[in-house]
């Protein structure tokens, strides 16, 4: 086949068997048809559509940007903003596929500092979605509009507008129904939407965002110092409460904030990377951040950061996933040691008095020497998942030295990459979540009672009882949770729950993505035995709570049944029910709400060896081990060498 060149089909060589056979098996994609293909790396859902629109707004130099979205973005994303706009020329051609003003040659991608570079994203959105555009430079008297439909330009022409871009992006998806089925709810959509809106306003402080949801206000933030702007995104009225990082070394400057371990929570919600204000995910260095606040914070709760890496871009590679939000660093390990220095340093001064002389040397590298964790992780333990370069080269290495150090044997998995028991219990397995699902709504009423011989509790935590000649040692909380998961489940599906009504009704205020969350289960909640109403805006008034839950902070404890229902419904293939009475029982089973006395204990054991599965939770976790005589009299003849 030597000497045989192709061109849009047509074989240049005359032998016509040749050219028939090359025809008849290989054909060219048009373009519509490419661009909808590409697209579904770039545009996964609406919220990579406000990504990649935000980001191109600033990469304009707009100091001012509104966000318009309907119905999680599914009918309407619009952005408008009063950047430098675009000629004629350049309004049609940043619709075709890899037109950039970013780059222009391939080292260039070492170099960046602008957001977009690949020139796919407006190529990708016009291919599933229909688009309106009106643009106008300062220079220009009037405004160029276009519109296009599934990559097809249907209209260009002069208008009238301000200056920058408005671009409207409608009915996504609308001409791939197969892709439209898999977006979730608008809840859920307008959640992401949120989350992304905030990082942008984040890295941008010098950048005034707003953001309608159906023609409504949800966020306006004014130009404002980088604290401020963190401080009014994650919605924390304690500006004091957070603690300032700053850092310049010759590799790295490392700068941002990190909360005080009041700000601490149970999700990992409120961290935040950003390397040359680029939002990234890094459970590497998560885990270094996660280290300085052992010891400081409880096992189950999280740190509250947003750490911003400045570094030459010719070290760092951003070409590395669509989506940009993993990156490459030529040297992560320095990097890890640094940013774990300079956060402890920071966190120290705010822990220990400002005279104690740990504290009086400000060297980076005296706080590095000192650091008792002297063995840096290998980066690639903490990757979730093999990511593939846009090269096709398998060792493609954009770096002129490759770090291959040995992996770090002694991880602590649970804490680097949260909770993992249960993932892989028996519950996942897609027989046993079945047969489990059919039964766990009720306890067994034909099931007899436990003939209880005796039991007595070790430090309150664990049930010893003897039934029918077996020691069952019970974790009292997993066992509690157990039934209160039963007992939420059954509510939810006679969707009847009791309601101990608040002497004095209370209002609370909720952060936009967990109000969305929130209205979007309000029925669920009410079958649960919660009393809530929408008072307005991000307002929420509770009159009633379920009866069995103990007394609390309770808008502290719907933001942790949010949090608890949004990282149970992630991790584990639960329905929206089982995940929010999974929720539920794990708050419901408090230290302080366990059984203390012998009713309770006797409730608890009875309605325990009543249910279906006794022995596990639902998600997986074992409630009690048993004891035998046969185990017992092995303990004691086994013959150990000292």
């Amino acid at each position: 086949m030597a000497g045989i060149g192709l061109y849009k089909g047509h074989c240049l060589n005359s032998n016509d068997k040749v050219k028939t056979v090359l025809s008849g098996i290989i054909k060219l994609l048009s373009d519509a048809v490419a661009n909808q293909i590409a697209a579904g790396e770039v545009v996964q859902r609406p919220s990579s559509i406000v990504k990649e629109l935000l980001e191109n707004s600033i990469d304009a130099g707009a100091t001012q940007i509104k966000l318009l979205i309907k119905d999680g973005g599914s009918t309407l994303v619009q952005v408008i903003d009063n950047g430098k706009g675009m000629s004629e020329t350049d309004a049609r051609l940043c619709w075709e596929r890899h037109a950039t003003s970013k780059i222009k040659r391939a080292e260039d991608l070492f170099s960046l500092n602008t957001y977009g570079f690949r020139g796919e994203a407006m190529a990708s959105i016009a291919a599933v979605a229909q688009v309106e555009m009106k643009t106008r430079r300062q220079s220009d008297e009037v405004g160029t509009f276009i519109r296009i439909e599934a990559s097809e330009c249907l209209e260009q022409s002069i208008c009238s507008a301000p200056i920058g871009t408005s671009i409207a992006v409608k009915n996504v998806f609308f001409n791939i129904p197969a892709r439209r089925n898999f977006l979730k709810s608008i809840s859920v959509e307008t959640k992401h939407i949120f989350e992304e809106f905030q990082r942008q306003a984040m890295a941008n402080p010098k950048i005034g965002f707003q953001l309608f949801n159906q023609n409504q206000e949800v966020f306006d933030f004014p130009i404002r110092s980088l604290k401020e702007r963190i401080a009014d995104v994650l919605g924390r009225k304690k500006i004091d409460a957070f603690i300032e990082v700053n850092e310049p070394t010759e590799i790295i400057t490392i700068h941002g904030f990190i909360g005080t371990p009041e700000l601490a929570r149970k999700t990992r919600g409120d961290q935040f990377f950003f390397v040359n204000d680029r939002f990234i995910k890094s459970p590497y260095f998560h885990h270094a951040v996660n280290q300085v606040f052992e010891g400081v914070l409880d096992s189950d709760h999280f740190p509250t950061y947003v750490l911003f890496f400045t570094i030459d871009p010719s070290k760092v590679d951003v070409n590395v996933h669509p989506t940009k939000t993993e990156v490459k660093f030529e040297d992560e390990r320095h990097i890890y040691n640094i940013l774990k220095a300079a956060v402890r340093k920071s966190l120290n001064s705010y822990i220990l008095p400002q005279n104690n002389e740990n504290i009086k040397n400000d060297s980076l590298g005296n706080w590095m020497k000192s650091d008792p964790f002297t063995t840096t992780p290998n980066w690639n333990d903490f990757k979730t998942q093999n990511t593939q370069s846009n090269s096709n080269n398998n060792y493609y290495n954009p770096f002129s030295e490759a770090n291959n150090q040995n992996r770090y044997k002694s991880q602590d998995w649970e804490k680097i990459l949260g909770p993992t028991e249960g993932i892989n219990s028996r519950f996942d397995d897609t027989q046993n979540s079945r047969a489990y699902n059919a039964a766990l709504i009720n306890f067994r009423d034909t099931a007899a009672k436990p003939e209880i011989k005796g039991y007595f509790t070790i430090s309150d935590t664990h049930l010893v009882c003897n039934i029918n000649e077996l020691l069952y040692l019970i974790d009292l909380r997993k066992a509690q949770q157990h039934l209160y998961f039963i007992q939420y489940s059954k509510q939810l599906e006679n969707q009847k729950g009791q309601s101990q009504q608040l002497l004095f009704p209370r209002n609370i205020e909720l952060p936009p993505s967990k109000l969305a969350i929130l209205l979007e289960l309000m029925e669920a909640f009410s079958h649960l035995g919660f009393d809530l109403g929408h008072f307005g805006g991000n307002a929420i008034i509770i009159n009633g709570l379920p009866a069995q839950l103990p007394a609390c902070d309770e808008q502290a404890l719907i933001e942790k049944i949010i949090d608890d229902y949004e990282q149970t419904a992630g991790e584990v293939k639960l329905s929206k029910n089982q995940a929010l009475a999974l929720s539920m029982s794990r708050q419901s089973a408090s230290k302080q709400n366990v059984a203390k006395n012998k009713e309770e204990f006797e409730f608890l054991i009875n309605g325990l060896f009543q249910s279906e599965m006794p022995q596990y939770t639902f998600d997986g976790k074992q409630i009690y081990v048993t004891l035998g005589a046969d185990s017992i009299f092995e303990l004691f003849n086994q013959k150990k060498r000292l």
